[in-house]
């Protein structure tokens, strides 16, 4: 059984995506892989004709957003690299930010932490 933790970070505007993964690499964090994904309402405005109508309604007209995910050794760690990422990117209770949240590992393989 693992201590380890599972990040994942769902960001909407990366603009300071760059700066936040620096600031993971300050406090330790030296791997993640960063994802380009689509919500689905920007998924289904897209690709399905009968909600394309709805694309006005959607603020931002960039379609893809990123997903950091990154495996974390310790609770304490994992709370660093939240308060990081919220320190620079902002307060994840804002409208139209991302979401961030984490998971528990229970078994762990290819990685040594």
């Amino acid at each position: 059984m693992s201590d380890a933790k599972l990040l994942v970070c769902i960001i909407e505007k990366e603009e300071k995506l760059e700066e936040v993964l620096e600031g993971l690499v300050e406090i330790g964090i030296t791997g993640a892989s960063i994802l380009d994904v689509r919500g689905m309402f920007e998924f289904l405005a897209d690709e399905i004709p009968i909600f394309a109508g709805f694309r006005n309604l959607i603020e931002d007209k960039n379609p893809t957003n990123k997903m950091i995910i990154s495996v974390i050794k310790d609770d304490n760690l994992l709370k660093e690299a939240m308060d990081t990422i919220e320190e620079i990117y902002g307060s994840f209770s804002n409208p139209n930010t991302g979401i961030m949240f984490s998971l528990n590992i229970g078994n762990l393989r290819g990685l040594k932490l």
